[in-house]
């Protein structure tokens, strides 16, 4: 794999992602007898770290051209930034709030300040939550995307684009709504203003994702692709001969023994383009 593609640099970044993910949650697993506070961090650590991890997965084992393509439209660095920042945070926090107990004892301290922080605790969980659900709809849009490559596969899975591109205006409904009426809970001006950039940060993403899935099954729009120090990538269709679909391209530049091509080209020709020895 290409160090300095797209799909490795966003693979870098989701690495860190989940190994942050991994490590709060393994602060909380180790508490015994805890409040229902950080049993309900484990639950959001828990699904977040399964997402990160598909979407991980599902990048090593892509097609890295058709993948490079994707992510060029949907961009998922910031998103997965944000993940391993709010974890970081979680566990900063909780081990700081539980500093008096053992693996076999929740203090009673520890619980009045588990208590006393709830709301800050219920706000992480509510940022993880977003980042998940948001991540979890990107990745089916992602899947959803590289497996379709023929018209027979646009037929077939037409109804899935539609109720995707549903699924994904309904979330970005959603996150508006969260952008305009921000928790009384968020407290502190620094958290609010934290919150409201990283619901902003999702609507992006979210909005990139319908407008690619959107452009996947009604017709293809692409800006200019630069490919340089052997990298690989790809623009238009793979397989046969798409009918009815309208693609327009803008500059292609390649240097440095890199490839791509634009346009539609037959999944032999792909193989031989970017097959590897």
């Amino acid at each position: 794999m290409d160090p300095l593609s797209v799909t490795a640099s966003v693979i870098a970044i989701a690495t860190l992602a989940l190994q942050s993910c991994k490590a709060a949650y393994n602060v909380v697993d180790g508490l015994a007898e805890a409040p229902q506070a950080i049993a309900r961090s484990r639950i959001s650590l828990t699904e977040t770290q399964k997402t990160v991890d598909a979407l991980h997965q599902a990048l090593i084992t892509g097609s890295e051209p058709i993948l490079n393509s994707v992510l060029r439209s949907i961009e998922l660095d910031e998103t997965l930034k944000s993940v391993q920042r709010i974890c970081d945070k979680f566990a900063t926090d909780i081990t700081y709030f539980t500093s008096h107990s053992t693996d076999g004892k929740f203090s009673k301290r520890d619980r009045m300040t588990v208590n006393l922080h709830e709301s800050k605790m219920r706000n992480l969980d509510r940022e993880l939550g977003d980042c998940q659900q948001t991540l979890s709809m990107v990745l089916v849009s992602i899947n959803l995307i590289v497996t379709t490559q023929t018209a027979d596969d646009l037929r077939r899975l037409g109804g899935r684009f539609q109720a995707q591109e549903q699924a994904l205006a309904s979330l970005d409904t959603q996150l508006y709504n969260r952008q305009k009426s921000p928790l009384a809970e968020e407290g502190l001006v620094y958290d609010r203003d934290t919150s409201l950039q990283l619901t902003s940060t999702l609507r992006k993403l979210c909005q990139e994702a319908l407008s690619t899935i959107k452009t996947k099954r009604t017709g293809q729009k692409f800006g200019d692709m630069s490919t340089d120090d052997q990298s690989m990538a790809m623009q238009g269709i793979v397989g046969d001969a798409h009918d009815g679909v309208q693609q327009s391209f803008g500059k292609m530049t390649t240097s440095k023994n890199s490839k791509a091509f634009q346009g539609q080209m037959d999944a032999s020709s792909f193989a031989t383009m970017f097959g590897k020895p």
